[in-house]
């Protein structure tokens, strides 16, 4: 069974609040996009080999648009 990411296929929005201001963070995609040029058209069979991340998690990079602070947060995948 194939599972995808929530938050990446728009299925939900997942709020974070930074820790230095507690403004709501934005998230900025799978880190996995941020790795090479090519990395955001590759297929998640081949990105799970690279970022590091278990497999039914999809981790995105979150920033925080008043003080710019970064957090990596894990978005559980979900069975399609």
């Amino acid at each position: 069974m194939r599972t995808i990411c929530p938050v990446c296929n728009g299925l939900y929005k997942v709020d974070y609040n930074c820790i230095n201001c507690n403004a709501t963070m934005v998230d900025n995609g799978p880190v996995v996009n941020y790795m090479d040029d090519y990395s955001p058209y590759l297929l998640d069979d081949i990105t799970h080999l690279v970022d590091g991340a278990r497999r039914d998690e999809c981790v995105h990079l979150y920033r925080c648009p008043i003080c710019n602070e970064e957090q990596l947060h894990s978005i559980e995948r979900k069975r399609i």
